[in-house]
Parts: C-alpha cells; structure tokens; sequence
C-alpha cells in the first residue's frame, strides 16, 4: 500500500495516522499482525520477511514509515541487526524511526539488547490486538 506523503509526528494523533512496517520471517504470524493492523486501519502498511527486505523498502517509503514492527530471529538479517544498521548508520535520517519489537523471546538478555538499541516497545507472541493498541498508543504519544 503506497501514499502521497510522510506524517510528521505532530500529524499523528491515531492508529489510523500511522504507517507501518511489519517484518517478520513466520508467513502465519505475519499473516494475523496484518490482520490486525488492517482492523486498526492503520494508514499504510508494508511487510518484509527480514531485515535486509525491510532495509529496502524504508530506502524507498522513509519518509511514509512511522513505526516499524519487527521479529528479532529472522533470516538473512535479524531484528537486532535490522535495529543496529538503524541505529548506527551515520547520517541516517530513520536512526529514531520508533520500532517495536515483536518476538518470542522472554530470556532477560535478549530483551536488554533490544532495549540497548532503543526500541520503543516490546511485544510477545502471540500478540493480542489489546497488547497491539497499547504498544502503538504509546508510539503516538511519545512522538517520532
């Protein structure tokens, strides 16, 4: 789904404001998050099967994506990776692009490297739409 322009954060006021990027590797998870987030009537909405697809479409809709929603396993590229190309590249302007991450992991490190990286929240599979609301809520109201 593509769109005219970017949000800025001050045009983000709802769910339907945003748009977003969901990456995840499982076709079935994938599946229900964009079912989920379609029922929210996000603004947009772009899916990646890993970090390095995910890379290339923020390349092209940088300035339409204001949330990414991202597994930490994956293939090719993992979520931690994915966060740390964001979060290192010099001069990139998606270097505070919020990002949710979205995993089964509950182990105390992995979450205290996703934290490290700055993520803006955390979600465990499998992820209930209420658990969704909140973690989104909480990316409006703090801003991009």
């Amino acid at each position: 789904m593509l769109t005219d322009g970017a949000n800025s954060a001050s045009q983000i006021r709802a769910i339907n404001d945003l748009g977003v990027l969901l990456v995840e590797d499982d076709d079935f998870t994938r599946r229900l998050m964009s079912r989920l987030l379609h029922d929210l009537k996000v603004r947009c909405l772009w899916e990646a099967s890993d970090g390095m697809a995910a890379l290339e479409i923020l390349r092209k809709h940088a300035g339409e994506v204001d949330v990414a929603i991202c597994d930490l396993e994956m293939p090719r590229m993992s979520g931690l990776d994915l966060l740390h190309a964001l979060r290192t590249a010099t001069g990139n302007p998606l270097a505070d692009l919020p990002v949710v991450v979205l995993t089964a992991h509950r182990e105390a490190d992995t979450v205290k490297r996703a934290i490290a990286y700055g993520i803006s929240g955390y979600l465990v599979k499998p992820v209930s739409k209420a658990d969704l609301i909140k973690r989104l809520s909480f990316v409006i109201q703090k801003g991009r």
